[in-house]
């Protein structure tokens, strides 16, 4: 473990105690043979593509790490799993498309995520922050978040700043929570004066924090007269339509019991004519 713990520093990055610099050494994969005891790991500015999750389950101790500038796309909880100390992520300027509920799961330390100018990423799942409890910022700007779902983030007692502005927001019935929330705490969000609408045509340029009262009239339109008159003979043709049914299932049943009636009567008729048959025969053959 002694041997480990002082291992040669990667090729092309620098080493200082426990500190492993590598920014912008045009790597085109995560560095190995990392020195065990590495506090701090900057991989920024590479063509790094994927992070090796079994490289980086060495450095239990991890409280640093940026992998922005990079062209990573996929990340999952496989590559945090064992540096359950990490304070600090970026992972801005990457390829990154979606952030599962499970991604940063083991984090629980985390304190600052950065994932602002990942362009193709749009989705966020409910609940992808739900053990990030110590989470104070985390910065979304420039992606391609048209709508957000805040739910998992306003349970961040501690959160403080969210950067939003530079997504191409698209303000209908989907980001009320979000116009909401930026109403209601201006302050959280420090580039709120920058975040603007890009969609529907009719609210371009629409500060998001502002657009809640014209979302608002979108999302509940009020009933006009033609509306009204709508329901009514919608409603009249289900009463009618329940009568008709009702009635032709009532003449149904009257010419089914008539049918049994009648034959009823007629089984009747036969038996008596059959009685009466037998008795003539019988007093024909005594007489």
């Amino acid at each position: 473990m002694g041997v480990m713990l002082a291992a040669e520093c990667p090729p092309k990055c620098k080493c200082d105690q426990f500190k492993v610099n590598c920014r912008d050494r045009n790597l085109k994969a995560f560095p190995n043979s990392l020195p065990l005891n590495t506090r701090y790991l900057d991989i920024s500015g590479n063509s790094i593509t994927e992070i090796n999750s079994l490289e980086l389950s060495l450095l239990s101790d991890l409280v640093h790490l940026d992998c922005s500038n990079n062209k990573i796309s996929e990340i999952s909880k496989l590559h945090f799993l064992s540096i359950i100390k990490l304070v600090y992520l970026d992972l801005s300027y990457n390829n990154l498309r979606r952030i599962t509920r499970t991604t940063f799961e083991p984090l629980a330390n985390l304190v600052v995520l950065r994932l602002n100018n990942n362009t193709e990423l749009n989705e966020i799942e409910e609940g992808a922050f739900a053990t990030n409890l110590g989470l104070r910022e985390i910065n979304l700007s420039n992606n391609g978040f048209l709508s957000l779902n805040t739910s998992s983030l306003r349970r961040l007692q501690g959160l403080k700043f969210i950067y939003v502005a530079g997504n191409p927001w698209e303000c209908q019935c989907t980001i009320v929570q979000l116009s909401e929330w930026m109403f209601n705490h201006n302050s959280s969000f420090p580039d709120g004066a920058n975040t603007f609408c890009t969609l529907p045509n009719s609210m371009v340029g629409t500060h998001v924090s502002k657009a809640l009262i014209k979302i608002f009239t979108i999302c509940h339109t009020p009933l006009d007269y033609f509306d009204y008159i709508f329901f009514v003979a919608v409603g009249f043709a289900i009463f009618l339509s329940g009568i008709i049914m009702a009635s032709i299932a009532g003449i149904i049943m009257v010419c089914f019991e008539r049918q049994r009636k009648f034959i009823e009567i007629e089984d009747e008729i036969e038996i008596q004519y059959q009685s009466q048959k037998s008795l003539a025969r019988f007093t024909t053959i005594k007489t």
